[in-house]
């Protein structure tokens, strides 16, 4: 733990999460030469293969939602982790709290040392939340979710005698399994059938989150504070575009060739908008880089990625 400052950079983990997926990709050893970041953008010169250069650029779209209790509770959650020795990224839902002292801190090391292990390499560790379920009439046949289900209703509907309201708001990420998400709603469904339903019932649930193992070094939480709404996807793509022109000088550093890394939230990765808003913007903003890749929840997709053999490492050798 000797030399770390916290909270930590993410753009710095979102760098260790490149290089883990770039190395293996193209077969080549990697190692980080110099790098240098004020938070929002990181620059880093890396030598691939000990022959040739990679310019990597790093944008975190996460920095402007930071906020100084999000920030104190960031630092207090990687100390731990690190003092812990568990150097992982951790991927908070949008919107969720950090713990900020114990036993929730304690709670917290536990999940995730009884994880589990998704086929795509991500950790999933499980936070005990729970729903208030009650029954608002007699009519109808309807569940109104707040919270992590909201967006879930539809699967209740003609399933429920009358009209029921449920509080996820302690929810904010269901499991990968579609067979775990799947029982969690019947058990709701089945909760309805109850003679006492009118007062409200308390289901317990899981919280999901995912982390990433990082190999070694220093832990770093990574999410936002600020919930989705609808202003969000506009301040994403300004956001963008601002840290895209602010990077443009970067470009000028010699190099075989360049990446670009953005970093942004997304309470599951599948519905991120990095890639959406980076394809509905002017291209000559990132036209300059041979690689493009976004990072939210522990996922990395290449958005822009050469033909094989176009880069100079990818090609055999003479």
């Amino acid at each position: 733990m000797t030399g770390y400052s916290y909270p930590a950079d993410p753009a710095e983990a979102a760098l260790r999460l490149f290089l883990g997926w770039f190395g293996p990709h193209y077969a080549r050893s990697v190692a980080v030469n110099s790098a240098t970041s004020d938070g929002a953008i990181l620059t880093c010169d890396v030598s691939v293969g000990r022959r040739w250069s990679l310019a990597v650029t790093v944008l975190n779209t996460l920095a402007p939602d930071a906020n100084l209790e999000w920030e104190a509770a960031r630092a207090a959650v990687e100390q731990r982790l690190d003092t812990e020795g568990r150097p992982v990224a951790l991927w908070v839902p949008r919107g969720a709290r950090l713990p900020a002292g114990e036993p929730a801190l304690s709670e917290l090391v536990l999940s995730l040392a009884q994880a589990r292990n998704l086929e795509d390499g991500r950790l999933e560790l499980r936070r005990p939340v729970k729903l208030y379920f009650r029954r608002m009439d007699t009519a109808g046949s309807v569940v109104t979710a707040v919270g992590g289900l909201a967006a879930h209703w539809a699967q209740f509907t003609n399933r429920v005698p009358g009209s029921f309201q449920l509080n996820s708001a302690e929810l904010f990420r269901l499991p990968a399994s579609k067979e775990e998400r799947d029982e969690l709603a019947e058990r709701i469904v089945l909760e309805a059938q109850q003679p006492d339903i009118d007062d409200t019932h308390v289901i317990p649930a899981e919280d999901c989150w995912t982390a990433s193992e990082l190999g070694s070094g220093q832990a770093c939480v990574l999410g936002t504070p600020a919930p989705e709404n609808d202003e969000w996807s506009s301040s994403l793509r300004r956001n963008l575009r601002r840290l895209l022109k602010e990077a443009a000088p970067g470009l000028s550093r010699p190099a075989d060739a360049r990446a670009l890394v953005v970093l942004g939230a997304a309470t599951y990765a599948e519905e991120e908008k990095l890639s959406w808003a980076l394809r509905g913007m002017d291209p000559t903003l990132y036209a300059g880089y041979d690689i493009l890749a976004v990072i939210a929840d522990g996922a990395l997709k290449p958005i822009l990625q050469p033909h094989r053999q176009t880069l100079p490492w990818d090609a055999p050798l003479g």
